[in-house]
C-alpha cells in the first residue's frame, strides 16, 4: 500500500502481489494523481471570504423564470415593474397589461424605481458575471455599473442623487454608493461575506439591508448621517430572508420561514420586539414589496407547477389577491414552437432540455422549473414528451438529452411572425442498463434546502423520467430550528420503475456529513459539535448515528468526504478527511463512502477507499450527486449514480439498496463500467486466488483516456481509453494473490468544461470491488501499510477533536478513536 505514496515510480510486483500476465504487461504502477481540485467550486467571480460558492450562487444570485418574480411598485401608485423570462416589464395595474422594457440576450432581474418614476435599474446576468443597469425609460439610454466582480440590488436614494447597490470588489459583497451626476463609487459597508437586499428608510436617512455571515442572517441598520450600524432582526439560516421598507413608516415588510414554508411579516422598527405576520396556510411568499402609498404589499408565490404568480395583500394582512396579468406586450413579433421527444420506436419521451436563441436568449420553462447548469451555464428543464412555446422571432437551438448514456442531441428551428416551427428529436441510449440486467441510483439528493422552487416527490418523479434514473433518495436536512422535509422521512413514492425513498442527513459540520438510507424514523440530534450552539450534552458522536443505523435496519454513508485529487494522506490539512470517518468504518459492521458525488473528487476518495478495504472492511462505494430539486442553480439529478443488479429481485428501494451495499455494480458520473472476472464472476463476488482471465467493457458520452486494473490498491494494468460514443472491450489475464480484492477504474485525466449529458468536470467510474477467497479477505502488506496510514488519519482527527472542543470532555469520542486505534495496531503488527 506504500505504492500509493510514491508519485511516478514504477515498481516490480511483490511477493503476493497481483502480477498479469499474456496481454497484461507487468509493470504496477503507482495509483498518483493531479493535485488538482476535481469539486465543482464556482462560475461566478469567487469571493475571498465566502466557503462553499454553491450556496452563494444559488441564494445571492437572481433566477430566470417564466412567472413574474421581484416586484417593484412605480411612485404613481398605476404600475410596477418586474422580471419574467429573462426581461424586465412595466405592468399597468388597472389594465393589466405588461410591457417589455428590456430585450437583450441577458438575464435582467431585480428592478427598483427612481423617486421620479424616470429610471429603472436592476441587475444583468450574462451567466458569468451580473452588473447593474440603469435604464432611462423615456430614452431607452442604459448606463451600465460593472466590475469583474459580482454587482446585485440596486435601490435609489430617497433624493434621487445615488443609487445604493451591492458588490464583490472589495472580496466580500459589500453596499457601495454611486453618484448618478458625478459617476463617483464610496462604500458604505465593510461587514464580511454577503450584504445586499438595501432599502431606503421613509425619511431617506438610514438604509436597512441584508447582512448573511456564516450560519446567520440578518437585518441591519445603517444610519447614513452618523455612520452608526446596529441589527434590526437576526436568524439563522434563512436565503429568502429579503425586505422591503415602508414608504411612509418606519415599517419593513419581509419573508421568513416556518420549516418548509415561507410567510410575510411586518415589523415595526421603533417597536421591534413583536412580528405581525401577514400569511397563513403553507405559502411560499418571497420578495415582497410595499406600494406607493404603503397600503398593499406584492409579492410573489409558487404555484403547483413551480410558476410564479403576483400577489397582493393588504399592510395589515387578509386574504391575497392574485394580480392578474392578462396581456404581455413583447413589442416585436413572435411566433410557436412545438418540441417533440421521442424514444427510438417513436415513443413520446421525458428528457431535459435546453432551448437558446443564436443571440444567447435562455428559454424558460412554462411548465415546469427552469433550472441553471453551474458547471457549463445551460439553462434547462424537463418536458414529458412535448410541449409549446411562444417565443419572439429569430433562430434558436434545441438541445436534448436523457441522462448520461444519450448523447446529446440538438435541432435548429427558426421561429417566425405567427407561424408555427417544431423540433423533433430522438433520444436514442448508446448503452441501455435494463437490457443488461442493471437498474441506476443516486443515493444522495435533497428535495427541498431552501431554494426557490419548492419540490415534491412527484417533481422528483419527473426529473427522474428525465435523467433515465430508477431510484432516487433526497435527504432530508435540519436548518437550526428548522426541520426541512422532516414529516417525510422515511416516505417511498412508486411510479411505474421511479422511486423516491426519502432519507435523512445527519449535519455535524466537524465531525462529518452522514447520510441514513433506509431509515424510517429521523435520527436526533440533527446536528452538533464546537462550532454550533451547545444545546445539550456535547458529548456526541457520529458513532451514535451509526449505532441507530445498525439497531434500526438503515445504511449510513460518509458523504462528500474528499474535496481535492491529491492523496488526502500525503497532507491531511490540505486535503482532510471527515473528522470520524475513519474510525466509523474501522469499527462498523457496514457502512457506505460517497466515492461519487457532485462536489468532491473520485480521485480523493478512491485513496481513502483503497486503504480501508485493504483492511478488510467491505465498505461500500456509494454515488450521491448532492444537488437539490428546489434551487435554481443546480445539476441534475443522477450525475452521480450507482449501477447495481438485483440478481433477479423486483425492484423495490430495499433491493437497490442491498445490491449497492453489496456493491454489485459500479459508480459513475456518466461511463459506463461493466467488470468480470473468472466464469463470470461479477463485483460483490467472490473469485479464487491464482490465475484469472477477466474482461470489462467501458462505453461513454464523454473522452476516457485513462482505464485501470487495479488490485489492493496498486494498478496492475493501464490500457487504452475511449473516444466519446465509442465501446471499449478488454481482457486479459491476471495472477491473484491470496487475499485482497480486483477493480476496475476509468476517468478522464483532465476535468472538462462541458460533459453533457453528464454534469460532472470529471467522467468517472469505478467497479466495486470482487473479493480475493472471501468477503472482507486481505493481503497481508497491504493490510499493515494500510493500517498505518489510518492510524495516522485517527491521531490528527484526534488533535483536531481536541483543539476545537479545547477544555470540553469528549470521552465517547475519544474511546472510539482509541479502540479503532487499537484495532488498526493490531492489523498493523500483522494479527488476525
Amino acid at each position: 500500500m506504500r505504492s500509493l505514496l510514491s508519485p511516478g515510480l514504477n515498481q516490480k510486483p511483490a511477493k503476493h502481489k497481483a502480477r498479469t500476465i499474456a496481454m497484461v504487461t507487468t509493470a504496477v504502477y503507482m495509483l498518483t494523481f493531479s493535485v488538482a481540485s476535481a469539486q465543482w467550486e464556482n462560475r461566478y467571480a469567487k469571493l475571498k471570504d465566502f466557503g462553499h460558492h454553491v450556496y452563494l450562487e444559488q441564494h445571492e444570485l437572481p433566477i430566470l423564470a417564466h412567472g413574474p418574480t421581484d416586484p417593484a411598485p412605480a411612485p404613481d401608485g398605476k404600475h410596477l415593474a418586474f422580471a419574467a423570462r429573462g426581461w424586465i416589464w412595466n405592468l399597468n395595474l388597472d389594465s393589466g397589461s405588461a410591457v417589455r422594457i428590456s430585450n437583450g440576450p441577458e438575464v435582467d432581474s431585480r428592478p427598483r424605481w427612481s423617486p421620479d418614476g424616470k429610471y429603472l435599474a436592476f441587475v444583468r446576468d450574462n451567466g458569468r458575471n451580473t452588473a447593474i443597469i440603469i435604464k432611462e425609460l423615456a430614452t431607452g439610454k442604459e448606463t451600465k455599473i460593472d466590475t469583474e466582480a459580482i454587482e446585485l440590488d440596486p435601490e435609489f436614494s430617497a433624493d434621487g442623487e445615488w443609487l445604493y447597490y451591492t458588490s464583490g470588489i472589495s472580496g466580500s459583497l459589500n453596499l457601495l454608493k454611486y453618484n448618478l451626476s458625478s459617476k463617483s463609487t464610496e462604500e458604505i459597508t465593510d461587514l464580511p461575506q454577503v450584504e445586499r437586499n438595501s432599502r431606503s428608510l421613509a425619511k431617506g436617512e438610514e438604509l436597512i439591508y441584508l447582512h448573511g455571515n456564516g450560519a446567520y442572517r440578518s437585518f441591519r441598520v445603517k444610519d447614513l448621517k452618523t455612520g452608526t450600524d446596529t441589527v434590526a432582526l437576526a436568524r439563522t439560516l434563512v436565503y429568502h430572508l429579503t425586505a422591503d421598507a415602508h414608504p411612509k413608516q418606519r415599517l419593513i415588510v419581509y419573508s421568513a420561514p416556518i420549516d418548509n414554508d415561507y410567510h410575510l411579516y411586518t415589523m415595526d422598527l421603533n417597536n421591534p420586539t413583536a412580528q405581525h405576520r401577514l400569511t397563513n396556510g403553507n405559502p411560499f411568499a418571497i420578495t415582497p414589496a410595499f406600494s406607493a402609498d404603503g397600503n398593499h404589499i406584492f409579492f410573489v408565490e409558487l404555484e403547483k407547477n413551480r410558476q410564479f404568480r403576483l400577489m397582493r395583500i393588504s399592510t395589515y394582512g387578509g386574504t391575497p389577491e392574485e394580480v392578474i396579468i392578462s396581456d404581455w406586450d413583447l413589442g416585436e413579433a413572435s411566433g410557436e414552437l412545438k418540441v417533440n421527444l421521442n424514444d427510438s420506436t417513436g415513443n413520446p419521451i421525458t428528457g431535459r432540455v435546453s432551448i437558446v436563441r443564436e443571440d444567447g436568449l435562455a428559454v424558460a420553462y412554462h411548465e415546469d422549473a427552469t433550472y441553471f447548469d453551474p458547471q457549463t451555464g445551460r439553462y434547462y428543464f424537463y418536458i414529458q414528451g412535448e410541449s409549446e412555446f411562444n417565443l419572439p422571432v429569430g433562430n434558436y437551438r434545441v438541445t436534448a438529452v436523457r441522462g448520461p448514456m444519450t448523447p446529446v442531441v440538438e435541432s435548429l428551428v427558426s421561429i417566425r411572425k405567427n407561424n408555427t416551427s417544431e423540433a423533433s428529436l430522438t433520444l436514442n441510449p448508446i448503452w441501455k442498463a435494463s437490457a443488461k440486467g442493471y437498474v441506476s441510483a443516486d443515493h444522495h439528493v435533497h428535495l427541498n434546502g431552501d431554494g426557490h422552487l419548492r419540490a415534491t416527490h412527484k417533481d422528483a418523479i419527473r426529473a427522474m423520467k428525465g435523467e433515465d434514473l430508477n431510484l432516487l433518495a433526497p435527504m432530508s436536512w435540519n436548518r437550526w430550528e428548522r426541520r426541512i422535509d422532516e414529516p417525510i422521512v422515511g416516505l417511498e413514492t412508486v411510479v411505474d420503475d421511479r422511486i423516491v425513498a426519502q432519507g435523512q442527513e445527519v449535519r455535524s459540520h466537524f465531525h462529518g456529513h452522514v447520510s441514513l438510507l433506509g431509515v424510517e424514523k429521523p435520527y436526533s440530534p440533527w446536528f452538533w459539535g464546537p462550532n454550533n450552539p451547545t444545546l445539550g450534552d456535547p458529548d456526541r458522536s457520529n458513532g451514535e448515528v451509526l449505532e441507530f443505523a445498525q439497531n434500526t435496519g438503515a445504511f449510513l454513508t460518509y458523504v462528500h468526504p474528499i474535496g481535492g485529487d491529491s492523496d488526502p494522506f500525503d497532507n491531511f490539512t490540505k486535503n482532510p478527511i471527515p473528522l470520524e470517518l475513519v474510525s466509523d468504518a474501522v469499527l462498523g459492521e457496514r457502512i457506505g463512502l460517497e466515492m461519487v458525488c457532485a462536489w468532491t473528487s473520485p480521485l480523493g476518495n478512491s485513496q481513502l477507499w483503497y486503504r480501508l478495504l485493504n483492511i478488510g472492511r467491505p465498505v461500500a462505494a456509494m454515488s450521491g450527486t448532492d444537488m437539490w430539486m428546489d434551487f435554481h442553480r443546480t445539476m441534475a439529478v443522477g450525475t452521480g449514480r450507482n449501477y447495481v443488479k438485483l440478481n433477479g429481485a423486483d425492484l423495490t428501494a430495499d433491493a437497490v439498496l442491498e445490491a449497492a451495499m453489496a456493491g454489485r455494480g459500479f459508480v459513475t458520473t456518466g461511463p459506463a463500467l461493466i467488470f468480470q472476472i473468472g466464469d463470470g464472476k461479477d463485483p460483490g463476488d467472490v473469485i479464487s486466488s491464482g490465475l484469472q482471465d477477466w474482461q470489462a467493457t467501458l462505453i461513454g458520452t464523454n473522452d476516457i483516456d485513462v482505464v485501470e486494473l487495479v488490485v489492493n490498491g496498486v494498478v496492475v494494468e493501464k490500457l487504452k481509453g475511449i473516444k466519446a460514443g465509442e465501446t471499449g472491450n478488454y481482457k486479459g489475464k491476471v495472477v491473484l494473490p491470496e487475499g485482497g480484492w480486483i477493480a476496475l477504474r476509468a476517468y478522464a485525466s483532465e476535468l472538462q468544461e462541458d460533459t453533457w449529458p453528464t454534469m460532472h468536470a470529471r467522467p468517472f467510474a469505478h467497479s466495486s470491488p470482487v473479493w480475493i477467497g472471501a468477503v472482507g479477505s486481505f493481503d497481508e502488506d497491504a493490510r499493515s501499510m494500510a493500517a498505518s496510514d489510518l492510524i495516522k488519519a485517527i491521531d490528527v482527527a484526534e488533535r483536531k477533536a481536541r483543539a476545537a472542543y479545547k477544555e470540553i470532555e469528549t470521552p465517547l469520542m475519544m474511546s472510539r478513536f482509541n479502540e479503532a486505534r487499537n484495532l488498526l495496531r493490531n492489523m498493523e503488527k500483522g494479527g488476525k
